[in-house]
């Protein structure tokens, strides 16, 4: 069972969140099945980040309203790709979906978000860094969900779960 964390986003600005929380994890003591990636590109490089991982954990920044440095879970469902999308630039929710038609998409997908501001350029801002540390914990506490869920047998299987 392999466990793949992926911090999406680029160096600059906010933006950079995921991958932050991806380097602060990479410092830490994980288990030896959880390996942790940057994604500067979440399109197709995502879906290729994906394979072979059972579960995947993705670490991205968000706007979404709320305000900077809020962390939380967002479910996969409540996602919304854009329609008419291209490949040559796809969010994390428009890969997650192609991944989805491709039947590539893990067994667990689980998203993490950091809300940002509109700091696109230069550090983090003051906001969205006090929020790397609750994201990363954040990360932590399903890495342990996903350790518990991924070792009991899928006994559902038969029933296309």
């Amino acid at each position: 069972m392999r466990i793949r964390v992926i911090g999406v986003g680029s160096e600059q600005g906010d933006d950079s969140a995921g991958l932050t929380v991806a380097n602060r994890l990479r410092l830490g003591s994980l288990p030896a099945n959880v390996d942790v990636v940057a994604c500067h590109r979440p399109g197709l490089d995502l879906l290729d980040e994906m394979c072979g991982a059972d579960a995947v954990v993705i670490v991205d920044a968000m706007q979404s309203g709320r305000p900077a440095g809020t962390v939380r879970r967002i479910p996969l469902d409540s996602l919304q790709p854009r329609r008419g999308f291209s490949s040559h630039n796809l969010s994390v929710a428009e890969a997650l979906e192609l991944a989805k038609a491709l039947g590539r998409l893990p067994h667990r997908v689980e998203i993490v978000g950091i809300e940002g501001s509109v700091t696109s350029e230069g550090p983090l801002s003051q906001a969205v860094a006090k929020g790397i540390t609750s994201a990363t914990e954040e990360v932590l506490v399903l890495l342990r969900e996903l350790q518990q869920d991924l070792s009991v047998p899928n006994t559902h299987a038969a029933f296309g779960r």
